[in-house]
């Protein structure tokens, strides 16, 4: 077996080096495009923290997964710092990634078609009914089916949105999502041979890929494809706006309302 790395040394051998890689690779964008995206990434840091800390809490009180002994130094919430900080570590090392193979986030007629914003919408239901009700199954499905629902919402609110533009760039937000997963799923594996972390047998379907349960494969990907068609759709959103002839900048500037039109002075 490996030595074991605490999860903060984890962080400083895997997930802090790609980040400064990523930083320096970063594309150049005009001042615009540079403030778009940089709220982007702050909002989608912020909305990981919010919505996923309940439920890797909810997991972790239940015992899906646990971690060595002294591998954690600071816990809150039963979330170990360490943990914390992988929210944002995924949220940007994703981000990095996406603006590194570039999307066009210009708005297309056709774009608001019904067609496919309504499947998302009935696929994301599905998940939530579908994960609720494997987690009644058994205490086997605990981890996947509490994934699937846990990420029902999200996509269906995303795809509600933009489905029609999601649906026209499938392969922008696939290999977005799926590069970066690959990589956190190799060093997800080798923190699991060293013992940082371990999943329970008894929450867990036990299914795996080359030794990595299949729930941490479907974890990364899922957080993964939030996280890039967050993103992708809140450049696609200000694009959209500026096309309707009121440029914007910033998420702020969206949300400003219309100036009211000036009154006529009397001569």
């Amino acid at each position: 077996m490996l030595p074991t790395l605490t999860y903060l040394q984890f962080h400083l051998v895997f997930s802090l080096p790609v980040v400064a890689a990523l930083w320096y690779l970063a594309p150049r964008y005009d001042v615009v495009r540079r403030r778009r995206a940089t709220a982007g990434i702050a909002i989608l840091v912020a909305i990981a923290y919010l919505y996923t800390t309940p439920w890797i809490s909810y997991m972790i009180r239940r015992g899906a997964w646990s971690y060595a002994d002294g591998a954690v130094l600071v816990r809150a919430l039963s979330i170990p710092l360490g943990e914390y900080l992988f929210f944002t570590i995924q949220t940007v090392v994703t981000a990095f990634a996406l603006h590194l193979i570039g999307f066009d986030p210009t708005f297309r007629e056709g774009d608001f078609d019904r067609g496919p914003r309504i499947a998302g919408v009935v696929a994301g239901v599905a998940m939530i009914a579908g994960g609720l009700w494997l987690v009644t199954l058994d205490p086997s499905y605990l981890y996947l089916g509490g994934l699937i629902a846990w990420v029902g919402p999200v996509f269906a609110l995303q795809w509600a949105v933009g489905g029609g533009y999601l649906v026209r760039t499938p392969r922008m937000w696939l290999a977005a999502t799926l590069i970066p997963a690959a990589y956190f799923w190799v060093a997800d594996r080798i923190a699991i041979a060293m013992g940082t972390w371990r999943l329970s047998t008894e929450f867990t379907t036990g299914i795996a890929v080359l030794g990595l349960p299949i729930e941490e494969m479907l974890f990364f990907a899922s957080a993964g494809v939030m996280t890039v068609n967050g993103l992708v759709l809140f450049e696609w959103v200000l694009d959209w706006n500026d096309r309707r002839g009121r440029p914007t900048e910033t998420a702020a500037d969206a949300l400003e309302p219309d100036p009211e039109p000036a009154e006529p002075v009397d001569d």
